[in-house]
């Protein structure tokens, strides 16, 4: 299982789910089953919509939305993953590690190589580059993936994925990458 959480609403928790199942789904086991926790909103967001050839059943995608407390509860079990989604500013990075510390806390440090970091793009500018290294330095260097902010990315209803700028198509894969990598080490 994979847990998608945000620190805090309005972080992009959503979309990163969304991209991360737009992702996974090119795989050839399948895409993951879907699990939302807000009735729907997930499936507003999905670039194609949760029609797909073929489902991995063994594989499940949960947008737990602002509750990363919920999540970190379902790290007990070792077959979860954490995808921590954070506004990439100073606050969204001090929430990333307050939410590790809770983790270090509740399970010790070695679960940590079972979390993502996603730091999504806001507009502004926000000089972030030393938490992200901080953050990387604590879960793995490429656990840390930067969303940059994308306009497409910024309206409701489905991602348009022809139209994500090039950074973040790049980021979207880099996630999906190091979260296959992970899920295959613990099989």
């Amino acid at each position: 299982m994979v847990q998608v959480a945000g620190t805090a609403g309005g972080v992009g928790t959503t979309t990163v789910a969304a991209l991360l199942f737009a992702a996974l789904s090119q795989d050839v086991l399948g895409a993951p089953q879907l699990y939302d926790h807000a009735a729907g909103e997930l499936g507003l967001r999905l670039p194609e919509g949760d029609d797909v050839r073929l489902v991995n059943p063994a594989l499940g995608l949960h947008d737990c939305g602002a509750h990363p407390t919920a999540a970190l509860q379902r790290l007990a079990d070792s077959h979860t993953m954490l995808v921590l989604v954070t506004a990439a500013t100073p606050a969204g990075g001090a929430a990333a590690e307050r939410v590790l510390d809770e983790i270090v806390a509740q399970h010790g440090a070695g679960q940590l190589r079972r979390v993502l970091v996603v730091a999504a793009g806001v507009f502004g500018r926000h000089r972030i580059g030393a938490q992200l290294r901080a953050l990387g330095a604590r879960v793995g260097t490429r656990s840390v993936i930067l969303l940059p902010q994308d306009l497409s990315l910024a309206a409701g209803g489905r991602i348009p994925l022809v139209r994500l700028a090039t950074h973040t198509v790049r980021a979207q894969l880099q996630l999906a990458s190091v979260l296959r990598e992970r899920l295959r080490s613990r099989s």
